[in-house]
């Protein structure tokens, strides 16, 4: 469009014996110079690059700024009429008066859209684990523990607890038994719960209530720390 403003109208203006009716009559005639492209309407930038036209259709008229432009493109590019008549257009159209001087070509526009659509089916899907998890709660009666998916784990069926990863990283093993057969769950406080002081370290608590109903075993790392191996031995 800024060459069909610049160049080719102002060209035309000026080689032609027109007067601003003649011209206006001609000019209501003429088409935007768009070409039916695969995907749909393209234009020759100045490399001669294929580049697309979104939400255009071919057969448009020239703007009404070069209908009745004939004074400002009659010089050619001469003077700076067909520039004042660009900026008209665009502040119009809500444009950038400077168009790119690199326009995408297809290619470019598709690859564009290709990202798009991945980033969109990236976010879908880490928006749906991400309202799983709000949904999911962990919580401990007297009787059982209810795992973050709403199992129900009664303390009798609990066989051994694996806390090897609780105090680094927040997580918690329980093995137990199920109607079908020995299966285990875990005790996630950094997801579900967390360990923050101001609010109560809910996760810790938890843990301590599900350890003080357990009469299993519990697997944990041993001490290697000689000052609490020799102060175990004092007492």
């Amino acid at each position: 469009m800024n060459r069909l403003f610049t160049e080719q109208a102002p060209q035309m203006a000026s080689e032609g014996e027109y007067t601003a009716e003649s011209w206006a009559e001609f000019a209501k005639g003429e088409e935007v110079p768009f070409e039916q492209g695969e995907s749909g309407v393209v234009a020759k930038s100045a490399k001669g690059e294929l580049c697309p036209v979104p939400d255009t259709a071919l057969g448009m008229e020239w703007p009404e700024e070069l209908i009745q432009g004939y004074e400002k493109l009659k010089d050619g590019g001469a003077s700076s009429g067909p520039k004042e008549l660009w900026r008209d257009y665009t502040k119009r159209m809500e444009w950038d008066a400077e168009p790119k001087e690199e326009p995408y070509d297809l290619d470019t526009v598709n690859e564009q859209f290709y990202f798009s659509y991945g980033s969109v089916a990236l976010f879908v899907v880490v928006l749906f684990f991400f309202l799983r998890t709000l949904s999911r709660t962990m919580r401990v009666t007297d009787e059982a523990y209810f795992a973050p998916g709403g199992k129900e784990i009664p303390f009798t069926a609990m066989k051994r607890i694996d806390k090897r990863k609780w105090d680094t990283k927040g997580v918690a093993v329980i093995y137990y038994d199920d109607a079908g057969g020995s299966k285990k769950t875990k005790v996630d406080g950094m997801i579900y719960g967390q360990f923050k002081k101001e609010d109560g370290e809910p996760a810790e608590k938890l843990f301590s209530k599900i350890l003080e109903n357990f009469k299993g075993e519990v697997v944990e790392y041993e001490s290697d720390d000689p000052v609490s191996e020799e102060a175990e031995a004092s007492v």
